[in-house]
């Protein structure tokens, strides 16, 4: 007879007599070794042979104990009818796994489920309710492992987890009011439980996987209607009910992709039935079932994508674009009447997005692709050129519907901020699946432009990205020294990165004039970037040269910040992370006050030049491309050394600064940068429809 790996099979009563001899036989040992330790010692003889018995009679006793203990959990499972008799031609057998720990997961989570099931069929009896989510939470620190899951999931089956959050919000619809908020304490705790049984028990790698089978059915069981309470309570549907276990996932472990491909796309595909039929009015009226099912998907990559990336046979637009735009107005922050304890709104969406495109696989950067595309086709339609050549917003309910997803928005696109930089540099870099031809599906600046205002209209998204240009601006600097002569090569790397600063600036300035925000509010951020002199940070990792670079340098913390930006563990391998750069600097340098530049820039391209020159000098002190007999009777010198950058007065910086432009022969870059960011952000406006702000004045 053969069994699954790591499980055994029980043949009862022959383990019962096994378990008894057992008992028995230590029982003996020891008696024997108690007798004679006692007459060896009597006659004055060694007792070392008692007390070699005595450690089997110990032995003995231990595995008696083992034994014992099996036996009760294989009579206490079988009277479970947690596991079953199998019957061979060698007799019937019990089939157990090997691990006592194992057994016990799988009979406890046998009595969760019962606990479960109790808790339905109790109604709304709020004393009944209670201490069966008692009981449930004794299990809640075993809800991850795989033989609780698999037997927990098992004995509750599909129609049992949709229908213990029905019962459970009619329960706290009716407890009185010094108690519901214990009783909801609880549930939410039980439905935590639930979704981490689930999650684990639906995932093909576990060994608690229930197999495709249960998914089918709790597919099924989704779309059937309770059979009383649940458009009372907000559950109209079993995905209500399901959704409510899923919004409350812990986040690890996490979904897999067969979840999402079974249950969680068919999810989408009843929402899409509803609203594209508008059949059933009342479920129409009720929360959706969406945000918590993506809260569970932004739990993985894999998941995220398994559910974003994908177009339903008869269907003319993707996951993605369904949910971004038809379903707009469902992420709206706006109060929406009975839509707690699971609907999430933005937050969930928010998270998926972000979990499905932060990577540096293909369908990261595909979906991201789309999502440019789905804004720059939506997003022209909220606003219109007013007579002051600006941007006037038109649609305000369609554009605040979106608003909660400018951060995480802000962290995708920080994320590829490469890649931006290449399509603001008009080369092909992001190309979705979707499209009648290749010019449909390849995103161009003026796409990017538009979705570039979205995000920038939300200051946190707006610093994320600036940020992260900047670091890549650094990054592309640095990249080119050794120089061969002063300027030849430089012009280039500072065109484009300064081109793609010049169209985040444009779509900056006019996501803040069409809110109500003017040019210093766009110029914000920039100043206090300047003003930290984020721009004179080294590339780390970087070996600068000369102890004269090395004093000027000091007190940055150059190491941490290495540490902190090779991922040696994902999708980036060895490579720079530029968003995470960006978040370390502003860590440690926001509030400082080197660089007063910023105090005599007129506009945004003043400051973004000024960055620029903060950037060459520091690649300049680095690399040592400067005039060392130049240094003498400065006063940012001391001792025959540049004084620390951090520790110099706004006038030693000053100086300092102005000496670096002077002596290394690239002074002129800083403005052919502000001319080209100028250009920029031209562009942005020609894509918005808007004459530049010569013509516009």
């Amino acid at each position: 007879m053969n069994f699954k790996p790591d499980f055994s099979g029980v043949k009862q009563p022959e383990f019962d007599t096994m378990t008894a001899r057992h008992t028995a036989a230590a029982e003996q040992l020891a008696n024997l070794s108690s007798s004679l330790q006692a007459e060896l010692s009597k006659a004055g003889l060694d007792t070392a042979t008692a007390s070699r018995i005595r450690d089997l009679a110990t032995r003995a006793d231990r595995r008696a104990a083992d034994l014992r203990r099996r036996q009760g959990l294989a009579r206490e499972l079988e009277r479970q009818k947690v596991v079953f008799g199998t019957r061979t031609t060698a007799g019937t057998f019990l089939v157990l796994p090997d691990k006592l720990a194992d057994v016990q997961h799988m009979l406890d989570g046998t009595l969760a489920a019962d606990a479960a099931l109790a808790a339905s069929r109790g109604g709304t009896d709020e004393k009944s309710m209670r201490a069966r989510l008692e009981q449930l939470r004794k299990h809640a620190r075993d809800a991850d492992d795989p033989e609780f899951a698999l037997a927990f999931l098992r004995r509750l089956g599909p129609k049992g987890l949709t229908t213990f959050p029905n019962t459970l919000r009619r329960a706290l619809e009716h407890a009185s009011p010094e108690q519901r908020e214990r009783l909801k304490e609880l549930g939410e705790q039980a439905l935590r439980m639930m979704s981490t049984a689930l999650a684990v028990g639906t995932n093909p790698k576990s060994p608690g996987y229930v197999g495709d089978d249960y998914l089918e059915k709790l597919k099924a069981a989704g779309r059937d209607e309770p059979e009383s309470g649940g458009k009372a309570s907000g559950m109209p549907t079993g995905y209500h009910a399901l959704s409510a276990i899923l919004a409350q996932h812990p986040g690890k472990p996490r979904y897999s992709a067969k979840f999402m491909e079974i249950v969680g796309r068919d999810m989408i595909n009843l929402d899409r039935d509803i609203w594209a039929k508008g059949k059933n009015t009342v479920v129409r009226s009720m929360p959706s079932f969406l945000p918590g099912l993506l809260h569970a998907a932004a739990s993985s990559r894999t998941a995220a994508q398994t559910l974003l990336y994908h177009m339903p046979a008869g269907a003319t637009n993707t996951n993605l674009n369904y949910l971004l735009h038809d379903r707009r107005e469902l992420w709206s922050s706006a109060p929406n009447g009975i839509n707690v304890p699971y609907h999430a709104g933005a937050k969930s969406f928010g998270e998926t997005l972000k979990a499905a495109m932060s990577g540096n696989d293909t369908v990261s950067k595909r979906l991201l692709a789309e999502t440019i595309k789905i804004f720059g086709k939506d997003m022209p339609t909220f606003f219109k050129r007013n007579d002051q050549e600006r941007l006037e917003l038109t649609d305000k309910q369609a554009l605040d519907a979106l608003a909660g997803l400018r951060r995480p928005l802000g962290d995708v696109f920080s994320a590829h901020i490469d890649q931006l930089g290449k399509v603001y540099d008009a080369q092909v870099a992001l190309r979705t699946n979707v499209g009648a031809d290749p010019r449909d599906k390849t995103v161009n600046s003026g796409d990017l432009d538009w979705a570039m205002l979205f995000v920038a209209g939300d200051d946190t998204a707006f610093r994320k990205v600036i940020r992260t240009q900047a670091e890549h601006m650094r990054v592309e600097i640095d990249s080119i020294f050794p120089l061969k002569k002063h300027g030849q090569r430089m012009l280039d790397p500072i065109s484009r990165e300064s081109n793609t600063f010049g169209h985040l600036i444009g779509a900056r300035e006019e996501a803040l004039y069409s809110a109500g925000r003017g040019a210093e509010a766009a110029a914000k951020e920039l100043q206090e970037m300047v003003k930290s002199a984020i721009g004179m940070i080294p590339v780390p990792g970087q070996a600068v040269v000369g102890q004269l670079a090395a004093n000027a340098f000091k007190g940055m913390r150059l190491e941490e910040f290495a540490k902190t930006l090779l991922d040696k563990t994902g999708d980036h391998s060895t490579e720079y992370i530029f968003d995470k750069a960006g978040d370390w600097v502003t860590d440690e340098f926001s509030g400082r006050s080197v660089d007063e530049a910023y105090q005599a820039a007129k506009d945004s391209q003043d400051l973004g030049a000024q960055l620029v020159n903060q950037m060459i000098a520091s690649a300049v002190i680095a690399h040592g491309l400067h005039d060392r007999s130049s240094l003498q009777n400065r006063s940012f010198v001391e001792n025959g050394r540049i004084k620390p950058l951090l520790e110099m007065t706004p006038k030693e910086y000053q100086s300092f600064v102005n000496w670096a432009a002077e002596h290394s022969g690239l002074s002129g870059d800083t403005f052919s940068a502000r001319g080209v960011m100028n250009d920029g952000a031209e562009a942005a406006r020609d894509t918005y429809g808007l004459a530049n702000s010569e013509r516009g004045q």
